[in-house]
């Protein structure tokens, strides 16, 4: 990786907006984020601080370059109040492009995106807490993210890597979270056949990649699925492939095993514990989906605020990670809240709680007539406290200049770039 830029650093994005780079705060597997700040007079006398940050890799590299594409076509401020009121949401945690550009120091071409700032990414808060959080916060975390997700499919991109390292808090409002690192972010299949892509396949975070992902399809169930897993990590839960991230082809078979046999995943996630019914829910749901499927984002975000509700939370509480001491208050589900004792429970009763009832039948029939910033993953096993790599190429692009580009590239341009075969580290996100 080139030597780091120095502070004081002034770039120039492609309106000719200038900016000035603070301290580096935060390392990727392919560049380097810095506190920035807008370039003006007054700027270099008086103002020190740095409300936005500047994320920097080499031109070469690939998922910058397909980052910023993204945000040039889905992070206009304009589109995301338009969807916002159209929702009737007051936040969303979708990120909103500032600026872009490229820059030359030393011999050396850099590309670079400017983000606002944001606080902590929850997965370092995952491990402070002992990789366990509270289950109000779970759920009301799946809520936010399921709302920034129908808002990217509704641009036609999935999102791909979905996960802690990857989702921040605000600076202003420590209840918000947003989604960041869209150097996975592609164009899902609209195709009426399944059509699996070697050259794709594995690409993301081994523990949470979709099936799909898996095969090299990028789908919109695929996003729910890798946050259904999110969420059970979250609750404290060891996913039973975990053990085997070296191998992706035994953690796909892992997940084809436990993903058509609800009732066993639920015993080997939560052992004697009762199941959240909210969890049992939204893999029924997703069972449901074909790989074109369009989402039922309102169905989505009611059972998880049934789970909410279950907790004693409520979606104006505030975003408490830290799980409560009386374990009475831990409770996964009305019906059996659990006590200071785990309360067992039987496969039969479990298997009982997993059969899909007559509602998703229902909802299964609506879908298929309706059409809808740190360290990227290795295979190296890894303890209980690294940070989930993710599998992606370090993606050649094509040899332009985004500051003489006044248009966004073709999407053929950005889905060549961004679905290079190569096999390459995963990218942690740092922290915007």
């Amino acid at each position: 990786m080139p030597d780091p830029l120095p502070p004081g650093e002034i770039l120039k994005d492609m309106i000719g907006k200038k900016w000035r780079l603070g301290s580096s705060i935060g390392k990727g597997g392919f560049g380097e984020i810095y506190a920035a700040q807008e370039y003006n007079e007054a700027s270099t006398r008086s103002n020190n601080t740095f409300p936005y940050v500047i994320k920097i890799e080499p031109h070469a590299n690939g998922p910058l370059f397909v980052e910023m594409h993204f945000f040039m076509r889905n992070g206009k401020k304009s589109d995301i109040d338009m969807f916002m009121a159209s929702k009737k949401l007051k936040l969303l945690g979708m990120p909103i492009y500032i600026g872009s550009g490229s820059h030359d120091i030393k011999d050396t071409k850099y590309r670079f995106v400017v983000m606002e700032k944001f606080g902590s990414d929850i997965w370092k808060i995952f491990l402070e807490n002992k990789r366990n959080f509270n289950p109000a916060a779970v759920y009301k975390v799946g809520i936010q993210i399921i709302d920034v997700l129908e808002y990217i499919h509704s641009k036609g991109y999935v999102h791909a890597d979905i996960k802690g390292a990857n989702i921040l808090l605000g600076l202003k409002n420590k209840n918000q979270v947003y989604l960041v690192d869209f150097g996975l972010a592609v164009h899902y299949t609209t195709s009426d056949k399944f059509k699996p892509d070697p050259k794709k396949a594995h690409d993301g975070t081994i523990e949470y990649l979709s099936i799909d992902a898996h095969h090299g399809v990028p789908t919109r169930r695929g996003d729910l699925e890798i946050l259904i897993y999110n969420l059970i990590q979250w609750l404290g839960c060891t996913l039973p492939w975990e053990k085997d991230i070296k191998d992706p082809l035994a953690v796909k078979a892992s997940k084809e095993k436990h993903m058509t046999d609800i009732p066993l995943f639920m015993k080997t996630c939560f052992g004697s514990e009762t199941p959240p019914d909210a969890i049992i829910n939204l893999l029924k749901y997703h069972n449901t989906l074909e790989f074109n499927s369009e989402i039922n984002y309102d169905k989505v975000k009611n059972i998880l605020e049934k789970g909410l509700q279950s907790t004693g939370g409520s979606l104006s509480s505030p975003l408490v990670f830290k799980v409560p001491k009386s374990p009475a208050k831990r409770k996964h589900n009305q019906e059996t809240p659990l006590s200071g004792k785990k309360k067992k429970i039987s496969r039969r009763k479990l298997v009982d709680s997993c059969t899909d009832d007559a509602d998703d039948k229902e909802n299964t029939k609506t879908d298929s007539e309706s059409d809808l910033i740190t360290e990227p993953p290795s295979h190296k096993s890894k303890t209980k406290n690294e940070t989930p790599k993710r599998r992606g190429g370090k993606r050649q692009v094509k040899k332009e200049d985004p500051q003489e580009v006044e248009h966004v590239a073709d999407e053929e341009d950005v889905d060549s770039d961004k679905t290079d075969g190569d096999t390459a580290k995963e990218r942690r996100p740092s922290r915007s």
